[in-house]
C-alpha cells in the first residue's frame, strides 16, 4: 500500500471515531460486531479489501516476523481461554428450559428444525437442538468479534512499525479536524440549550443524520437532549468519553505550536471544547477530564521541563476559566426552548455557589447509590462482580450473562425504573432478544470469562502503559519522542479509565491507541521498501 493511500485512510479512521452510533441505513453490524455502528467502519474496511486483493493476487501481504509470532501467540491464548471459558458455561447454563418456555420468536427457526430432525428420525432432545444452535450462534459472533479486536490494531500496527512517528502526527491532525467539528456543532448545541428556536429546528434536521434516532424502537437516542449538551454524540457521557481520547492530543498539540498565530487559534479550540465538555453535565465526562488534569500535572512534576511546565499552567488557567464561565452560564439557561423554569439546568441565579452545586453535582454524586442514574449503574455492576465471584477462574461464558442478572441484582436494584424496564424487555422479547446492558468493560469480562480471561483481555495495555512509562523517564531517550509516549499514556489512561463504568466498544479509540502504542513501542527498521 502506497504511504499516501495508508496516511489518508488512518487519516479517515480517526476522524470518523466521533459518528459512534450512525443511522441504521449506514450501520454494518451484519459483519461489523462492535464496530458495526461506527462510521470508522468504512475506511477499516477499504483497507482490509486492499489487503485481502493484494495478498490474493502476491503482491502486498503481511510478513511474518518475530514480533507477529508473539502476536500470533497472544492471539490464540486469548481465543483459546474464552472459547474454553464459553463451553464451560455451555455446560453449566442452568436457563435452556427458561429460553424454550419463552417466546418463540427468540429463537428464530428453531422449532421448525426440531419437527423436520423428528420426522426423520434423529433422536435428538429439544434442549441439545438449542445448545447447539446458542454454541453455533455465539461462536459465530464471537469469531466476527475477533476480527474487528485483533485486525483494527494490527493493521495500524502493520501501518506505522517502521514510522511510528508519522502515524502519531496524523493521529493528532485527524483528532484537532475532528475535535474542530465536534466543537462546531457544539455551539448550536449551546444555542438550544440557551433556548433558541433556530438551534432547535437545526438539531431537529441534523440529528438524525449524525446519529441513529431511538434505537431499536426505544427512547435512546432522542432526538433532542434537554439540559445537556452532547453535540455530535448520541449522548453527553459519549461526548466526555471521547474527550478523554482526544483531550490529551489538544495539549499535545498547543505544546508543539511555537508561533503564536497557531498557539492562539489552539488555545481558542481549547476554551471551546473544554467549556462544551462541561456543559455535557455527564459525570463520566468530568470524572475523565479531571483525572487526566491530575495526570498531566503530576507528569509535569516527574518531567520538571520549563516549556512543559508553562503549557501545563497554560492548561490549567484554561481550565479555571471555562469552568467558572460555564458554571455562570448555565445559571441563564433554560435548557431548551421548551423549558422555562429559572433552575432547569440545576444551578440558580440567587446567590447560589454554582460551582459548588456543579461539582456536587458531577463529581460528588459518583459515588452514591441512588443518584442520578447511579442506582441502575451500580446494580449491574454488583451483579457483574456476584456472577465473577461465584465462577472466578472462567466466568460463565462470552455473551451468556444476560440470563444470570436478574438472579444476582441486589434487592435495591428492583425499585429503579431503568432496571424494571430492562426486566420487562427481556420477560416480553425472550433472554436471547433482550438483555442488560455492559455498564463496565472489565466487569463483564470478569463475569463472563472469569479472572483468567480478564487477566489476559488485559495485557496488551497493561504492558503498553509499561513501555511508555519507560519512556517517559526524564533522563531517557529524545525529547520529542519522550512527549509522544506522554501524551500516548494520557490517551490510553482516558479510554482505559472509561472502561470501568462503560464499554470500551464505545468508540474505536482504545483499538487505534492500541495499535499506534505498538508501533511506537515495538518499532521495525526502516527499508528500502515502500509501504
Amino acid at each position: 500500500m502506497s504511504a499516501v493511500l495508508r496516511d489518508r485512510l488512518f487519516f479517515f479512521v480517526v476522524f470518523f471515531a466521533i459518528f459512534t452510533q450512525i443511522p441504521r441505513f449506514l450501520q454494518l453490524n451484519f459483519i461489523g460486531a462492535f464496530m458495526g455502528k461506527n462510521l470508522s467502519i468504512y475506511p477499516l474496511l477499504i483497507a482490509f479489501a486492499y489487503y485481502a486483493w493484494n495478498y490474493k493476487k502476491a503482491k502486498d501481504s503481511f510478513s511474518l516476523t518475530e514480533t507477529n509470532k508473539k502476536f500470533i501467540w497472544y492471539i490464540a491464548i486469548y481465543v483459546g481461554v474464552v472459547l474454553i471459558s464459553f463451553f464451560h458455561g455451555l455446560l453449566i447454563y442452568p436457563y435452556y428450559d427458561a429460553i424454550l418456555a419463552g417466546p418463540v420468536d427468540q429463537i428464530e427457526k428453531l422449532p421448525a428444525v426440531y419437527q423436520k430432525i423428528q420426522q426423520v428420525g434423529i433422536p435428538m432432545s429439544e434442549v441439545t437442538l438449542l445448545k447447539l444452535w446458542i454454541m453455533a450462534r455465539l461462536i459465530k459472533g464471537f469469531a466476527l468479534e475477533c476480527v474487528w479486536f485483533f485486525g483494527v490494531p494490527l493493521l495500524i500496527y502493520h501501518w506505522f512499525k517502521k514510522d511510528a512517528h508519522r502515524g502519531i502526527s496524523i493521529l493528532q491532525k485527524a483528532t484537532v479536524c475532528a475535535v474542530v467539528l465536534v466543537s462546531l456543532y457544539g455551539i448550536l448545541d449551546i444555542f438550544y440549550l440557551s433556548g433558541s428556536p433556530v438551534a432547535q429546528a437545526a438539531l431537529v434536521k441534523l440529528n438524525p443524520i449524525v446519529h441513529e434516532i431511538k434505537s431499536n424502537g426505544t427512547w435512546w437516542p432522542p432526538l433532542l437532549w434537554n439540559n445537556q449538551l452532547r453535540s455530535l454524540f448520541a449522548e453527553p457521557s459519549y461526548f466526555g468519553i471521547y474527550s478523554a481520547f482526544a483531550m490529551p492530543w489538544l495539549w499535545y498539540a498547543m505544546l508543539k505550536t511555537h508561533t503564536w498565530q497557531k498557539k492562539l487559534g489552539f488555545i481558542f479550540l481549547l476554551l471551546i471544547f473544554t467549556s462544551e465538555l462541561f456543559f455535557t453535565k455527564a459525570r463520566t465526562a468530568n470524572a475523565l477530564f479531571w483525572g487526566e488534569l491530575v495526570l498531566l500535572i503530576g507528569v509535569t512534576v516527574w518531567q520538571r521541563e520549563k516549556a512543559f511546565l508553562k503549557n501545563t499552567a497554560l492548561i490549567l488557567v484554561i481550565t479555571v476559566l471555562t469552568f467558572g464561565a460555564t458554571t455562570y452560564a448555565m445559571s441563564f439557561m433554560p435548557g431548551s426552548p421548551n423549558l422555562n423554569a429559572e433552575k432547569s439546568m440545576g444551578y440558580g441565579t440567587e446567590g447560589s455557589p454554582k460551582v459548588a452545586l456543579y461539582i456536587e453535582d458531577n463529581l460528588g454524586s459518583i459515588t452514591s447509590g441512588t443518584q442520578r442514574s447511579n442506582l441502575s449503574r451500580y446494580s449491574i455492576l454488583k451483579a457483574n462482580m456476584a456472577i465473577g465471584q461465584d465462577y472466578p477462574l472462567l466466568g460463565i461464558g462470552k455473551n451468556l450473562r444476560n440470563a444470570y442478572i436478574p438472579d444476582y441484582l441486589p434487592q435495591e436494584a428492583f425499585a429503579g425504573s431503568e432496571i424494571q424496564m430492562w426486566i420487562h424487555n427481556q420477560k416480553e422479547k425472550g433472554i436471547m432478544k433482550s438483555g442488560f446492558p455492559s455498564l463496565g468493560e472489565y466487569y463483564t469480562r470478569f463475569a463472563e470469562t472469569g479472572l483468567l480471561g480478564l487477566l489476559i483481555y488485559l495485557f496488551p495495555s497493561l504492558y503498553l502503559f509499561g513501555q511508555l512509562i519507560k519512556r517517559m523517564r526524564p533522563s531517557l531517550y529524545n525529547h520529542a519522542q519522550k512527549e509522544e509516549a506522554i501524551f500516548l499514556f494520557l490517551s490510553l489512561a482516558g479510554i482505559m479509565a472509561s472502561g470501568l463504568g462503560d464499554s470500551l466498544g464505545i468508540t474505536c479509540c482504545y483499538w487505534i491507541l492500541i495499535g499506534i502504542g505498538y508501533a511506537f513501542i515495538m518499532p521495525e527498521k526502516m527499508n528500502q521498501d515502500n509501504e
